[in-house]
């Protein structure tokens, strides 16, 4: 799966990835192969001998009555050059040479079917035996007897096809596309051959992961062939097609063409597929969808909020995949407020809850997948004021403190974090305190095991938190001033500037309630230090925080012997000069004049 930031900070999308992988029932190829080359060569011999040797028939074999064109000598020729190299050396050469490559290419080309096929089915050993990369000497013979009119060599030509582009060697890909595989393939499409629309669709799917095909994956109408096979009577054509579709989707273009040309409400009813594997598909498909907000807007239209109900009822499936895959699609359909407000109404929040507790203690990967989703849908819907209480009524609190607390999965925490922190700036901080998420927060950001990409969000819910005077004598106490600590770290030195920017800004909350001696002694130069840095910022932000700290900081004097000693007054003094808002102008201005009248008031105290 390839993740994809999204602009915002209301969510972080995976777009999800089918990945195909066909398997065709079939006798030995190798096999087939061999006695169908044999059978063209005994008839060869009957027909030079007029008739004296006698044709080897069987009920499935050559005849003079199916047999209707002779072989040119350069066919016979490649023939006998093919059978030879097949029985003697067991094709397990890793690079086809030349003399066999042009073999094949010769009957590739040629108007016999059974030569086609032999050809084929050739390929089709190869992709078993090769251990490198296609090359486009055998790319395009290959690409080229998918314009067959025989069904047969369809069938094989497409699986061998499919077989090249599920092997890790990302080139066969960019060289199938750069040949034009997809011409013949978007024909194939209208076939009436089972089997050949299943590879197809697979070979399809492949090609939609690559970079190299994505403009040219909606020609000669393929989506509305796509779309239409998704109703097939054959369930392995429906996997496939919905796997396309799946990948088509990975880019907003495809998913543009893929809604104008009407997949949403085809994906919205299969989603009521007996099939649970094209149920997992869709929901992915509509998940990737769902990314652009006017395609939520779309999808939710469709019937009676039909994709709300079925994601819902989708998330008590027996299968966890398919739970996990509707709490990514919901969380991104809970992105708007219109959305939102449809979800809870309609009972998101005890299924929320349930996948929740059943996933909070496992360490397993998917359930992690899961958490980490259904904890993102919970944030989004806690964006809405409306939804605030019942959030809180449905004691969604504690259990989001359990898993602050747990250390293993760092984007649930991260989603945790988010949700607490929108939670807090409405009209329910009271319960978020009382819920002991003050102490969750702080543990989880003193935890080594847990990621920084979390810290962001901690740091916010924290900074929020903050803002209570009870809170901030807490994150003084706390662990013995070993949390202040570490906000001053963070504020210094983490890799995030968002994260620097809250931690800074908490440190300046706690500086207007008065930072203990002990705490000011151990963290006085690494105060210093990140002020100095954020007034050297070209960040706006970063100076108004800086400056506005520094000004809580010079009541202390303390700290304005610290910043004296470090000639914080020649940076001030640059920014002054510098073209910077009015507002920081004014703020430096004041810190200015408090530096001079701190350094007045040290000259009149001092004994004369």
């Amino acid at each position: 799966m390839e993740q994809v930031k999204v602009k915002g900070s209301k969510h972080t999308e995976v777009i999800h990835e089918f990945e195909i992988c066909i398997e065709r029932p079939k006798p030995s190829a190798f096999d087939e192969l061999i006695a169908l080359l044999k059978k063209i060569l005994n008839y060869c011999i009957c027909v030079v001998t007029c008739g004296c040797v006698a044709p080897h028939r069987s009920s499935n074999g050559i005849n003079g009555e199916e047999y209707g064109t002779l072989l040119l000598d350069d066919e016979r020729i490649a023939v006998e050059n093919l059978l030879t190299y097949l029985e003697t050396e067991n094709c397990n050469d890793a690079v086809v040479s030349p003399q066999h490559l042009r073999a094949l290419c010769i009957l590739t080309y040629s108007d016999n079917n059974d030569l086609q096929r032999s050809a084929a089915l050739c390929f089709a050993e190869f992709s078993e035996k090769m251990c490198g990369p296609l090359t486009t000497e055998m790319a395009v013979p290959l690409v080229q007897l998918l314009r067959s009119a025989d069904v047969q060599v369809q069938r094989v030509a497409s699986h061998t096809v499919s077989k090249f582009l599920v092997v890790p060697y990302v080139t066969n890909k960019e060289v199938l596309a750069s040949i034009g595989v997809l011409t013949p393939l978007n024909h194939l499409l209208f076939s009436s051959d089972p089997e050949v629309l299943c590879n197809t669709c697979g070979c399809i799917a492949a090609l939609a992961t690559a970079d190299c095909s994505q403009q040219q994956l909606y020609m000669d109408q393929s989506i509305k062939a796509l779309l239409s096979l998704l109703k097939s009577a054959h369930v392995h054509i429906q996997h496939n097609a919905a796997g396309a579709i799946l990948n088509l989707t990975r880019s907003q273009y495809n998913r543009n063409e893929l809604v104008s040309q009407g997949a949403l409400p085809v994906l919205v009813d299969m989603l009521h597929s007996p099939d649970e594997e094209i149920q997992y598909t869709c929901i992915a498909a509509l998940s990737n969808v769902a990314v652009h907000e006017k395609h939520r807007a779309m999808m939710v239209a469709i019937g009676n909020h039909d994709v709300i109900l079925r994601l819902i009822s989708l998330m008590y499936s027996r299968q966890e995949k398919i739970k996990c895959q509707a709490c990514f699609a919901v969380r991104n359909l809970a992105s708007d407020g219109d959305q939102q407000v449809l979800f809870v109404r309609y009972g998101i929040l005890e299924a929320l809850h349930k996948v929740m507790k059943a996933t909070s203690y496992s360490t397993q990967p998917l359930a992690a997948h899961m958490l980490a989703a259904a904890l993102g849908c919970l944030r989004n819907l806690s964006i809405l004021k409306a939804n605030e209480l019942s959030i809180v009524s449905e004691d969604f609190l504690p259990d989001m403190c359990r898993i602050l607390n747990s250390g293993h999965n760092w984007e649930a925490q991260r989603h945790a974090a988010g949700t607490i922190r929108n939670i807090a700036v409405g009209d329910h901080i009271q319960a978020v305190l009382e819920s002991e998420c003050l102490e969750a927060l702080c543990w989880c950001l003193l935890d080594v095991r847990t990621k920084s990409s979390a810290h962001a969000d901690i740091t916010a819910a924290l900074a929020v938190l903050a803002d209570e005077d009870d809170v901030k004598s807490k994150l003084l106490a706390l662990w013995n001033g070993g949390m202040f600590g570490r906000l001053v770290s963070l504020a210094s030195l983490s890799i995030s500037k968002e994260v620097q920017y809250n931690s800074a800004g908490i440190v300046g909350q706690l500086a207007l309630h008065g930072i203990p001696d002990d705490l000011r002694e151990t963290n006085k130069l690494g105060i210093v230090l990140y002020i100095d840095k954020f007034l050297k910022s070209k960040d706006q932000n970063f100076l108004h925080i800086g400056l506005w700290t520094l000004s809580q900081l010079l009541n202390d004097p303390e700290f304005v012997t610290a910043f004296k000693e470090h000639h914080i007054d020649h940076v001030i003094r640059r920014l002054l000069t510098s073209s910077h808002s009015p507002a920081i102008i004014d703020l430096a201005q004041a810190v200015q004049d408090r530096l001079l009248g701190a350094h007045q008031e040290h000259v009149s105290d001092t004994p004369k």
